[in-house]
């Protein structure tokens, strides 16, 4: 099993999108920076003070140095931000692909892009915001599409199941960040869940019958549970769907 990401050398043998400008050419500055500094400094603003806070003059002053020299190395705000999920998902642990289990290969990549988005509150929002494009990012997607490939999907369902995979992953990364940011426990959660069934069966029989009558199948099973259920019906659909 392998992670960390791939190289500079790697990252800089990638061609850039045609959307984005070439980079600038570096000058002399007073301090000593280089992009992955301006990255690591904006990841310890991100884990603390939350995805908002991760701003040109806020990641200068974690390095205690003007905005102005961050743009040297960093074109904006959107590219820093985009920069910050290429390192962060640098760290999902990729396996060998086995062609003999390439879908519980496709889950396992899935519960751990969901962990490894959720350890840091609004990464999974930024991957939310625009087309994959850093080096890492490549490698995932190569990584996802060749497993469900191994799976016998045909290409265009491997193609677009790449996009609904794509937006599966940072929504439950999102939700999941959003209960630890919340403190949101097991204890918590099953009593807010319990309150929701008491509402739901208080609301007007005549109007509601359905939702009355599912109120308890509603909230049961954890959200582990809940998250294996989705996985396997989607990765069920896809097969459904290449059977056609």
């Amino acid at each position: 099993m392998t992670s960390g990401g791939v190289t500079r050398a790697e990252a800089d043998d990638i061609p850039a999108p045609p959307w984005k400008r070439a980079a600038k050419a570096a000058k002399p500055v007073r301090r000593q920076l280089s992009r992955d500094a301006i990255v690591d400094a904006a990841l310890r603003v991100l884990d603390k003070e939350g995805l908002d806070a991760v701003t040109m003059r806020r990641v200068g002053q974690e390095l205690h140095t003007g905005a102005a020299s961050l743009y040297v190395h960093v074109e904006n705000k959107e590219e820093l931000h985009h920069l910050l999920l290429d390192r962060v998902i640098a760290d999902i642990p990729l396996a060998e692909p086995d062609p003999t289990r390439p879908l519980e290969q496709v889950k396992e990549f899935v519960r751990n892009s969901v962990r490894v988005m959720a350890a840091h509150p609004g990464v999974a929002q930024i991957a939310m915001s625009g087309l994959p494009s850093g080096a890492n990012a490549l490698r995932m997607m190569e990584y996802l599409l060749t497993l469900l490939r191994l799976a016998g999907l045909p290409d265009q369902v491997v193609a677009w199941a790449g996009d609904l995979l794509g937006d599966f992953i940072p929504a439950i990364a999102l939700e999941q960040s959003f209960f630890r940011q919340a403190g949101i426990t097991e204890q918590s959660m099953a009593e807010r869940v319990g309150q929701y069934r008491d509402y739901l069966l208080s609301l007007p029989a005549d109007r509601f019958p359905t939702l009355r009558s599912l109120a308890a199948n509603m909230v049961t099973g954890s959200g582990n549970e809940r998250f294996e259920f989705k996985l396997d019906v989607m990765l069920s659909g896809l097969l459904a769907v290449a059977a056609r």
